[in-house]
């Protein structure tokens, strides 16, 4: 009984990998049997069967391209708009992408006030990715240390890269040009990062000045640091809307 199920396997794989090769050894058949046909003149039209040529059809030559049905290229995506289209808010295909390298534009339109409005749903902003070992806090960059990994460097990118394109995708929906949202979201980030710093280092030398007593604790630099952010995030926006 065993013996005859396992005849009944190898019968069943046998026959599923003939059925996978007919296609292939038809192909090979066809191309062989097309090179091997003898000349036209000497191939009787049979009705029903044999179709004779169209003496007025184009026959393409044997070398020239040909397109497989179904299979199209994909265009890159659009990597710049002009300013025209930017004051329109028209964006960039590649600011809709999962990430996105850092723009480059040697345009940024200008901040109107006029043009703002309530907040309109809008797409999300793809993350800015710099390049290989940087360390990116919107218009802050540096090369980062020898002694950071590639997932430490991708974890701190990716810790300001989220809020910056939240701040951009904002700024774009209450009317500000991508280009100009761009700007007050790296400015922002990078205000904020600063203030982070510099709210932190000045709440720890007060403690240290005024209570000597007691140990410096990382509460008093959270708290500071905080502070200094939000008040870093607000300077560096408007410092990025008039640029």
């Amino acid at each position: 009984m065993a013996k005859h199920r396992k005849q009944t396997r190898t019968q069943r794989l046998a026959v599923r990998a003939a059925i996978g090769v007919l296609p292939m050894t038809a192909i090979v058949t066809g191309g062989t049997i097309a090179q091997a046909a003898p000349t036209p003149q000497f191939i009787a039209p049979q009705p029903g069967v044999t179709t004779p040529p169209n003496p007025g059809a184009t026959v393409p030559a044997p070398d020239a391209p040909t397109r497989q049905p179904g299979v199209t290229t994909e265009p890159p995506p659009m990597t710049y708009v002009a300013p025209e289209d930017d004051a329109r808010g028209v964006a960039p295909e590649t600011d809709y992408l999962p990430t996105r390298q850092v723009p480059q534009r040697d345009y940024v339109a200008p901040l109107r006030p006029e043009t703002l409005h309530a907040p309109e749903p809008t797409p999300p902003v793809a993350e800015i990715v710099p390049p290989d070992r940087t360390l990116r806090a919107g218009d802050l960059t540096m090369d980062a240390p020898e002694f950071l990994t590639l997932d430490q460097i991708n974890q701190a990118n990716a810790a300001t890269a989220g809020p910056e394109a939240d701040i951009s995708q904002f700024a774009r929906s209450v009317g500000v040009a991508p280009s100009r949202a761009d700007m007050v979201a790296a400015s922002a980030v990078a205000g904020a990062v600063q203030g982070a710093v510099i709210g932190c280092a000045i709440g720890s030398t007060l403690q240290i000045v005024t209570v000597i007593a007691f140990p410096l604790t990382p509460l008093t630099c959270l708290t500071w640091g905080a502070t200094g952010l939000v008040a870093g995030t607000l300077i560096g926006a408007g410092m990025g809307g008039l640029k």
